[in-house]
């Protein structure tokens, strides 16, 4: 763990020119918990472009923040990370988004650390590159370099919420079984379509309740399941009932 929080992550558009892009943009950061959105000499940031494509985010659309310059945006930051496409001669020294954890391994934890996308068509301006002390570039390996603006800023988020949230954040939620009354209750529902329909009268009820019982008991469905299996059932006994579903005659 590195020490770095979300509340001390900001993101930085400069110039961008798309409000589809910035919208995006927001939407990728509420995603990774990131509330912070600065904007520098931006689009209308608040065009309805940008609100359909930041769908719940829109309130970080309404809260972000606007600049004339680069250098107001990041003035409370101890941290400027500029993006890049590719190696450029004022860049000295450029970190692969691959080794992001050894970029802050350095830097003591609660520092407030700026990332800066550029415009998108050609990135930041020398003017704009004087104020990262940091470079970081994503490595591609098709034909195309260069990343959306909004595809760039979730892939960076991403990569950080690995060093926000440690690795906890990617195992799945623990699964807990269903009790074992609702399992026997939507075991026996299903019994009472079975004998509606008339299966049970071709099969030994008792072998199927063994073989349906050990299937259930590999499964380990969960409450959420459970209802959503008892939920196909009723539909099933309302068809039954409405006579939309003909028993198949005896052989």
């Amino acid at each position: 763990m590195t020490g770095i929080q979300s509340s001390n992550i900001t993101i930085v558009l400069v110039e961008p020119t798309e409000p589809g892009n910035v919208g995006s943009v927001a939407r990728a950061m509420d995603n990774m918990g990131i509330q912070d959105l600065r904007l520098v000499r931006p689009c209308e940031y608040f065009h309805p472009e940008a609100r359909m494509f930041a769908m719940n985010a829109r309130y970080l659309l309404r809260q972000a923040k606007a600049f004339e310059t680069l250098e107001e945006a990041v003035k409370d930051c101890h941290l400027i990370v500029g993006t890049t496409a590719r190696q450029r001669e004022r860049i000295k020294s450029l970190t692969s988004l691959h080794k992001l954890p050894e970029l802050f391994a350095e830097h003591k934890p609660g520092l407030n650390i700026a990332f800066v996308f550029g415009t998108e068509k050609s990135g930041l301006n020398n003017q704009d590159m004087s104020y990262c002390n940091e470079w970081i570039s994503i490595p591609t390996f098709g034909k195309s370099s260069s990343l959306n603006l909004a595809q760039a800023v979730l892939v960076v988020l991403y990569e950080l919420s690995k060093l926000i949230h440690g690795e906890d954040a990617l195992i799945p939620r623990e699964i807990v079984p269903a009790p074992s009354g609702q399992i026997e209750a939507m075991k026996s529902h299903f019994f009472r379509i079975l004998e509606k329909i008339g299966f049970l009268r071709h099969t030994s009820s008792d072998v199927l309740w063994v073989s349906f019982s050990d299937l259930i008991g590999r499964a380990k469905p969960d409450e959420r399941d459970v209802q959503m299996i008892r939920g196909f059932f009723n539909k099933i006994e309302v068809s039954l009932r409405r006579g939309k579903i003909v028993e198949e005659n005896e052989d």
